[in-house]
């Protein structure tokens, strides 16, 4: 198998005007928010209050910056914008907008 550099030695070939328009081209692709329909937001908002008042440890798939990001922990308080996740390694603030799905850790809490 051949062990090259990849797309990293076509770099000195480029010239500045096409390395912009391919990092355009790139971001014009980007992945947008998808919109929620009510039931899954019913199914979201039920596990969040069960695993608050259970303190069960809950995985949630967090929108940011163009891109999805999961993050498992114990949810320690509930505002009507955000909710305050404690992970293993620290506290997190979530918006509640930009989660997009949520399930408990663990399968046999159902």
């Amino acid at each position: 198998m051949i062990k090259d550099r990849g797309t990293i030695k076509w770099g000195a070939m480029m010239m500045p005007e096409h390395l912009d328009f391919l990092k355009e081209y790139k971001n014009d692709f980007s992945v947008q928010q998808r919109e929620l329909t009510e039931w899954e937001l019913e199914d979201i908002q039920q596990i969040i209050i069960q695993a608050y008042n259970q303190q069960l440890d809950v995985k949630l798939e967090v929108w940011t910056s163009g891109k999805t990001t999961q993050w498992t922990g114990i949810i320690k308080s509930i505002t009507n914008t955000e909710l305050i996740l404690e992970t293993l390694l620290k506290t997190k603030t979530i918006p509640i907008q930009s989660i997009q799905s949520a399930q408990l850790d663990a399968d046999y809490y159902d």
